[in-house]
């Protein structure tokens, strides 16, 4: 495969590696996911690996993609250049309205922030979960009858791109991404927990994604 300029500036970020200097680079994605409780309250990811306990099972590849919690192997280095932010809903036919599941998800996303951490620092990036999903964002019903159409939700990528500012994991080096959920209103606290409650019992998922580029040590 023919390497970009930029390929090359990524390979020489990962300063080689344990096994060898010849080196794999490939676009990639690093992703994890939570289960919802039943209170609104910070969740972080990637500290759990794949066969780890997760709910009444365990993680695996369709959870996550980390195969040690909370940093990646020796030999192997990632530089973030997009988060991605996705709602995971499994409903049984005949049960909760979706309406109401996706209001509640948008109720919570619209009270987090979302922060890229490396260990030893506070941390490399930090911003609104309101810029993954759209700038208005409404479901509901009228009395009894759902709302057949919702606003804006199919306008927005649920990514945001890191831009002149990448951040860079090398290998062995502890990360997550925290997403610091609540409200200091206490009205508007009981509403998403409300909604978590909502969303745990339909064993309701959220899913974080770092979009970027990949160096393996051959």
């Amino acid at each position: 495969m023919a390497l970009t300029n930029a390929a090359i500036e990524a390979i020489a970020l990962g300063k080689g590696g344990s096994y060898s200097l010849s080196r794999d680079v490939i676009k990639h994605y690093l992703y994890d996911t939570a289960l919802w409780g039943t209170t609104a309250i910070d969740t972080t990811f990637f500290t759990t690996q794949i066969g780890t306990a997760y709910g009444a099972g365990t993680k695996s590849v369709n959870e996550t993609n980390m195969l040690d919690s909370g940093k990646l192997p020796n030999g192997q280095t990632f530089l973030i250049q997009k988060i991605g932010l996705s709602f995971l809903s499994v409903l049984a036919p005949a049960t909760t309205d979706a309406e109401d599941v996706v209001q509640a998800y948008y109720n919570i996303i619209q009270h987090t922030t979302v922060e890229i951490r490396i260990a030893g620092r506070e941390y490399d990036f930090q911003c609104p979960a309101s810029e993954f999903v759209p700038s208005v964002c409404a479901t509901g019903n009228t009395g009894a009858v759902n709302i057949a159409t919702r606003s804006g939700d199919m306008f927005a990528s649920g990514k945001v791109t890191l831009g002149i500012t990448p951040i860079f994991v090398d290998q062995l080096v502890t990360f997550s991404v925290v997403l610091r959920i609540g409200s200091g209103l206490p009205a508007i606290q009981t509403i998403l927990d409300a909604g978590a409650t909502l969303l745990n019992g339909d064993s309701a998922e959220v899913q974080v994604k770092l979009e970027g580029v990949l160096t393996r040590a051959k």
